[in-house]
């Protein structure tokens, strides 16, 4: 199912061209300052005990050991070209992440609460100076063929950024497990601030295990997504990384 929904973007991010990186040492979308020691270059022993910093690829990403809010950190993509809330029992998925190292990036990455049950699946692929992410027509029509949806997508126009969203409930095929279905939230982010540079996001919410109870409440579930998707914040949009301070 995620190389399904994964495929079309990881070849794009192949086909994009090159751009300028940035030097932003922010320590989160409130302006507030980086602290002087990166949280991958801490002691393990010294950093929060959640597996968003007891990972060692995934805490190459955190900005801070501080809290943004309950439960989720801050997350800066490696281009310097956008940050997120990050949940802190998430965890980075290799397979599922790339960079051509100028304009695009990808992140791909797991989280699970053992309590509730519920896996989320997620990925987010960054472009910069990338012709077809400025078209929104194409890349809904895009978005559309890869995950199956016939429906249309909900805009919303906020804090320098146009975000085009849609769900969709998916029963697993030829699958006899007791949780046989999952929630799937995707869509597109566009820069109204910059040309050629947008976000396009995908989300999987599902039950993991079949022997331990689970709700899988569809509200609940976008909920989480919805608080993800609005955090993301293109750093290039901020006046101070435009003019290089």
């Amino acid at each position: 199912m995620k190389k399904i929904i994964f495929i079309c973007f990881s070849l794009l991010l192949a086909l994009t061209g090159g751009c300028s990186m940035n030097d932003n040492d922010k320590n989160s979308t409130n302006d507030n300052k980086t602290e002087a020691v990166k949280p991958k270059d801490m002691d393990p022993k010294d950093l929060p005990q959640v597996p968003a910093f007891q990972d060692e690829k995934t805490r190459e990403y955190m900005v801070s050991t501080k809290e943004e809010e309950p439960g989720y950190y801050l997350l800066e993509s490696k281009l310097k070209g956008f940050r997120m809330l990050f949940p802190e029992d998430g965890e980075y998925l290799p397979d599922y992440s790339a960079s051509n190292g100028e304009n695009s990036e990808s992140i791909g990455f797991q989280s699970y609460n053992e309590k509730s049950n519920i896996l989320l699946d997620a990925q987010i692929s960054y472009y910069n100076k990338s012709s077809f992410i400025n078209d929104p027509e194409t890349m809904l029509d895009q978005i559309s063929n890869e995950n199956g949806y016939k429906g249309n997508f909900k805009k919303q126009q906020t804090d320098g950024k146009v975000v085009y969203a849609a769900t969709k409930k998916s029963n697993f095929k030829n699958s006899d497990r007791k949780y046989n279905f999952s929630y799937r939230y995707f869509g597109y982010i566009k820069s109204n601030e910059e040309e050629y540079l947008g976000i396009v996001y995908s989300f999987i919410v599902r039950c993991k295990k079949d022997d331990k109870p689970c709700t899988l409440d569809k509200a609940r579930a976008k909920e989480k997504t919805d608080k993800l998707i609005n955090s993301i914040t293109f750093l290039r949009n901020n006046k101070e990384v435009r003019d290089g301070k």
